[in-house]
């Protein structure tokens, strides 16, 4: 298994990340369980990546399994339960539920506090590692604030918010369909963002970008790389289209995915790529893109329209057919000190 962590990283974290989430999404189709057990299946299986691109790093660089950072292991901890058991207690007043999946807060059982628990564990020890600079290429030091990046948080943050907005405006100048609202303040698109942000898909990001496509683009141009993860994390999603997440029509569902994922993930890239590789920007982005249609409006075709006309700015202007050459983000210099590069991948 060592042997083909470090000989085949790209392989490794393939079958690693489909073989613990298909046998988490798959699980609740094969036996019936509670709402709360299945949420924990689902919320676990979603941290695939995440625990494939961790494993192997820490593997590869000869390091243990452990909490680095006590500070934000318990930090990450207690946030990610506060988030979670509030998005419960809104369900019990009839907000934040998905497709009836979701169970209330009163319906959560022993064993579902102990696997939640053990979601919480998982993301605890991931982040903590983000200050461990004896893991190989500590990509997990990404996820840390940097002033430098300042900027690229912004845009992470707001680029969805624009998209919206933009679309919304455009669609009523033009006469076409669009929301009935504008803005639609709510408490639970903050509990929704926060919560993607820590276990409904930004800490996806974690393994995509932040393993993957470091380890595709020391072989690939960008855009090639891009193409190979969006099949992969659009296919990734098929279980949730047969235990009843998103739907039960299985494959065919899943389908139009792999069409409007690739312009998704080409901007993904592109403020991975520009931001000096920043995990917490892919995050903040992935958080928005989940939940901004709660709070501000749209229209659906003009959204379509502008988004892809941003991915093609975006391979254009980051110049994604050109292979980019790599150099360590986080290593340590001779004599032994550790050293924080600006991680580049370099024309």
């Amino acid at each position: 298994m060592k042997k083909l962590f470090k000989t085949k990283p790209i392989v490794s974290f393939i079958l690693l990340t489909f073989g613990i989430t298909f046998a988490f999404w798959f699980l609740p189709v094969i036996v019936s369980m509670p709402k709360d057990i299945r949420l924990a299946m689902i919320l676990i299986g979603g941290s695939g990546p995440l625990i494939a691109g961790y494993l192997i790093t820490v593997i590869n660089s000869g390091e243990k399994i452990k909490i680095n950072s006590k500070p934000i292991f318990f930090s990450v901890f207690v946030v990610a339960a506060f988030f979670l058991f509030l998005l419960l207690y809104f369900v019990n007043n009839g907000t934040g539920d998905t497709n009836g999946k979701m169970p209330a807060l009163n319906e959560v059982s022993i064993l579902g506090y102990v696997l939640f628990g053990i979601l919480f564990f998982i993301l605890g020890i991931n982040f903590s590692n983000a200050t461990n600079l004896k893991l190989k290429e500590n990509y997990l030091k990404s996820l840390l604030f940097e002033k430098g990046k300042a900027k690229w948080y912004i845009i992470g943050f707001s680029l969805f918010i624009i998209l919206n907005i933009s679309s919304y405006f455009i669609g009523n100048l033009f006469g076409v369909e669009t929301t009935e609202f504008i803005i639609k303040p709510e408490p639970i698109w903050l509990i929704g963002f926060f919560s993607t942000f820590l276990f409904f898909g930004g800490h996806e990001e974690f393994g995509w970008r932040g393993f993957l496509q470091k380890e595709l683009q020391k072989k690939y141009n960008p855009l090639i790389g891009t193409l190979i993860i969006s099949f992969l994390w659009s296919l990734w999603h098929l279980p949730l289209h047969y235990n009843g997440h998103y739907s039960t029509g299985g494959f065919m569902d899943l389908l139009p995915r792999f069409v409007w994922m690739i312009p998704v993930t080409i901007v993904f890239t592109w403020v991975y790529n520009k931001s000096s590789y920043s995990i917490l920007a892919v995050i903040l982005l992935h958080a928005m893109m989940n939940n901004v249609s709660r709070a501000i409006g749209s229209s659906e075709l003009v959204y379509t329209i502008l988004g892809i006309s941003l991915a093609i700015f975006c391979i254009i202007n980051d110049k994604m057919w050109k292979k980019k050459s790599y150099h360590l983000i986080y290593d340590k210099n001779e004599n032994g000190a550790s050293r924080v590069g600006k991680g580049e991948f370099h024309p």
